[in-house]
């Protein structure tokens, strides 16, 4: 006899064997006892998840000779020829391969034609959401209105390719990815049937790389175990995968942790010798940064996601700090994604390793040393303004106090907002600019001349100095006090209320970069951790991508305004900000934004930032597609010179008097 696969072999037959979908099963097993059953059902999901099979076991449930009952018994024939694939009322239909309007109209002919042997047909549709246009509307009639006798039940991985109008007459069930610990327990029950010797964390290495479908976890594990001779081992499934061990990551991460960028590049060298592919092994090493960070922050057994945790993974973990940890998988995210449009992904890989040393030992390491010395030039250059206050300028106008405001000494927060990957590129660029700019303000030289010229440009003359003027030269007299300032315009300014411009300048002035990527790491399993009833709620929340937060607002890219629209509702926002803030443990408020807008406010947050502004302002969101945005107000132009507004800044209103323009 011809050997089957491991998956084909251990199909489960009933609902016990299912894996990972308990809100699924519980609610069939209910309504086969109680015999109310639908009449089509749409099933979405990953791939390798059950939906087939369960599909296969609500069609032997239905027919079986001792129903209703909530499992089939798998002893009658009608159960073991369903099994066997022997009785003709059970049909399976490839979309993929069957998706015109033919093969959907002849399945509309032949429903009305009752079972054969047992009491339903049940045709079973896989990849329903293949099927063309024409082939959709051919079945919209049968769907809704068909003969008691016959149950439809559509598979599919792509639930948004299926039109509004079959959702609305099929009862939908999302399948979940099977967890870890839940891949274990069934692989476990297999290796045990087959009489396998397999290491512990062997098996740990094959459920983490199936990401979630189960199918693909037994034909992984049949796979090293053709490969193996003997007991299978943690190498023989790197080996089968193409992935990396983690004795290798470790060795690497540890070379980035010295500062030894040479070592770090001999690794990836030794590895992709051995055939290992740098996009794969970026993907690794963020998996083993992501196992270094739970390890530090959650305070309970995590073994079922942490794959590697040796005394060497652990001297590590206690030595490297969250802040490094979050710098290395921006570095690593950016060369993830730059890969995909180059040909020569391990340069990518090269240029992030090497930025990653380069951040321990040029900016870890000089900004405190950097920032305690400009602390102590500033208070220097503090003392100099006391000083210069005290003295006595002979102008007609009483001696001008407090002309200068004193100068702050620089926060010790990171020079460049990390609200956004977009912004990293421009990091050098902006540190750059800002030492230029304290350059010339934290010179050496203690003289008051140099105080002088920070503070005004253009000094005041005394009245020796107008004395000669008038007797050599005549000095051009300044209107900078004189300046005729026209009448304000007023001008029609859109207050918004919903998509209101100042939470998104709340947010990229506070942003919080280390935040950002811990919800980024939990973003899609808020699904997973979401009751059925709101499901839906949580497919609206990952359909977008989280580009900003302060902690307590985030900031949610959507690709089109209509979304933005649904989620800033407001019984959809209080639902979903319930949501949120259960998920995350902290009260969260949110704001939903088209992608084109979301570009347009971060670059120019971006700009402003780089030429050194703070607690920036904004331009009004504008699109034509965004709803509450009603005009309520009008609001006063300034339309004062900038050369008198900094005057007024310098030497108070008091003593700049102007002339309204006429």
């Amino acid at each position: 006899m011809a050997y089957k696969a491991l998956y084909r072999t251990y199909r489960p037959a009933d609902f016990d064997e299912i894996a990972g979908q308990e809100h699924i099963t519980k609610t069939f097993r209910n309504a086969l006892v109680k015999n109310k059953i639908a009449h089509a059902y749409l099933f979405s999901g990953p791939r390798g998840t059950g939906k087939t099979s369960i599909a296969k076991i609500i069609a032997k449930a239905v027919n079986c000779e001792k129903a209703p009952v909530e499992n089939p018994c798998n002893e009658c024939d009608i159960c073991l020829g369903i099994e066997n694939n022997t009785i003709n009322d059970v049909i399976e239909i490839d979309a993929a391969s069957n998706n015109g309007v033919d093969e959907i109209r002849e399945i509309r002919d032949k429903v009305k034609y009752l079972p054969g042997v047992g009491k339903y047909k049940v045709y079973i549709i896989d990849e329903v959401h293949m099927l063309s246009t024409g082939a959709f509307n051919a079945l919209l009639k049968t769907l809704e209105e068909p003969p008691k006798h016959v149950i439809f039940i559509l598979a599919t991985t792509e639930p948004h390719k299926i039109p509004p109008t079959i959702h609305s007459r099929c009862q939908r069930f999302d399948f979940r990815g099977v967890s870890i610990p839940d891949m274990i327990k069934t692989l476990n029950i297999i290796i045990k049937k087959e009489n396998i010797g397999i290491e512990k964390e062997a098996i740990k290495v094959i459920a983490e790389s199936a990401e979630g479908g189960m199918r693909d976890a037994i034909s992984l594990l049949d796979q090293v175990v053709s490969y193996s001779n003997e007991n299978v081992t943690t190498s023989d499934v790197h080996a089968i995968r193409g992935t990396v061990s983690n004795e290798k990551l470790l060795k690497i991460a540890n070379a980035i942790y010295e500062n030894n960028s040479v070592e770090a590049i001999k690794q990836l060298d030794d590895l992709i010798m051995l055939g290992k592919e740098a996009p794969r092994l970026v993907e690794n090493l963020i998996k083993f940064y992501r196992d270094v960070l739970i390890y530090k922050n959650v305070n309970i057994e995590y073994d079922d996601h942490l794959i590697y945790k040796d005394e060497k993974f652990i001297g590590l973990s206690k030595k490297i700090s969250n802040n490094m940890i979050f710098y290395y998988i921006d570095c690593l995210n950016k060369a993830q994604n730059d890969m995909k449009w180059t040909s020569n992904a391990k340069l990518y890989m090269e240029l992030a390793l090497i930025k990653m040393v380069d951040k321990v030992e040029k900016q870890e390491i000089y900004y405190d040393d950097e920032i305690a010395s400009l602390k102590t030039q500033i208070e220097g250059l503090n003392e100099k303004i006391d000083v210069l206050d005290n003295r006595q300028f002979v102008t007609n106008e009483p001696i001008i106090k407090e002309s200068v405001k004193e100068i702050k000494p620089i926060s010790e927060e990171p020079l460049v907002n990390p609200f956004d990957e977009t912004f990293e590129e421009n990091e050098a660029e902006v540190e750059n600019s800002v030492d230029e700019e304290f350059k010339g303000i934290l010179e050496e030289e203690n003289n008051e001349s140099d105080v002088e010229k920070i503070i005004d440009p253009k000094p005041l003359y005394t009245e020796d100095d107008i004395d000669r003027s008038e007797k050599d030269e005549k000095i051009e007299e300044t209107n900078i006090f004189n300046t005729p300032v026209p009448e304000p315009v007023i001008k029609k300014v859109i207050p918004y209320q919903t998509f209101d411009i100042r939470y998104v300048e709340d947010v990229l002035n506070n942003a919080k970069r280390e935040v950002k990527v811990t919800m980024n790491m939990k973003w899609y399993d808020i699904e997973r951790a979401t009751a059925p009833a709101d499901l839906i709620y949580a497919k609206m929340i990952t359909e977008g991508r989280l580009v900003a937060t302060d902690g307590k607002m985030i900031i949610i890219q959507y690709a089109n305004p209509s979304i933005c629209n649904r989620m800033m509702k407001p019984e959809i926002k209080e639902k979903i900000v319930g949501m949120l803030s259960e998920f995350f443990n902290v009260k969260i408020d949110y704001l939903a934004l088209p992608e084109v807008v979301w570009q347009e406010k971060s670059q120019e947050f971006i700009k402003k930032w780089k030429r050194g502004e703070k607690n920036i302002k904004l331009t009004p969101i504008r699109h034509p597609e965004l709803r509450d945005m009603p005009i309520i107000d009008h609001e006063v132009e300034d339309m004062t010179p900038d050369s008198v507004k900094e005057a007024i800044s310098l030497f108070g209103s008091d003593i700049v008097k102007v002339k309204k323009g006429d």
